[in-house]
């Protein structure tokens, strides 16, 4: 448990990394053969390395995509910022059943980790704003209540 919590704060941490970039020439081959064959079509790569992993930022079709590695070339997450309007539907109906009265962020984060997709996205009223984790079949978690 504590190792998938520190993956998942180290991707998404990662949406905040820009400088400190690692030379392309530090990662490893294997690293490197295995992100050509996961996002060949990738561009303007910056690559990071924290520990036991090397982080990619890097645009796709348009997009800034972050992708986590292991040092042996395994993909173990991605994360990428998106529009609160390209929520799948069934996570957008369950916010609008559950939270009602409340304003949804614009910005929502997308990780996937171990092949499961999670959707973090923030919702306000007067009172309150709350952080959700929220999973594709509409199931939500409140992560962080914050009062105003």
């Amino acid at each position: 448990m504590k190792k998938i919590k520190t993956v998942l704060t180290a991707i998404v941490m990662l949406l905040s990394i820009s400088s400190f970039a690692t030379d392309p020439e530090n990662v490893s081959p294997v690293v490197k053969a295995a992100f050509q064959n996961d996002f060949a079509k990738a561009s303007v790569v910056n690559w990071d390395k924290t520990d036991d992993f090397y982080f990619a930022s890097f645009l796709l079709n348009g997009e800034s995509v972050n992708a986590a590695y292991t040092e042996s070339g395994e993909l173990i997450g991605t994360s990428r910022n998106m529009s609160a309007s390209l929520m799948p539907l069934s996570i957008s109906v369950a916010i609008a059943d559950k939270y009602n009265g409340y304003q949804v962020g614009d910005a929502v984060t997308e990780l996937t980790y171990a092949s499961v997709t999670r959707y973090y996205v923030t919702v306000s009223n007067d009172k309150q704003t709350v952080r959700l984790k929220c999973l594709t079949n509409g199931d939500i978690e409140v992560e962080r209540k914050t009062k105003k």
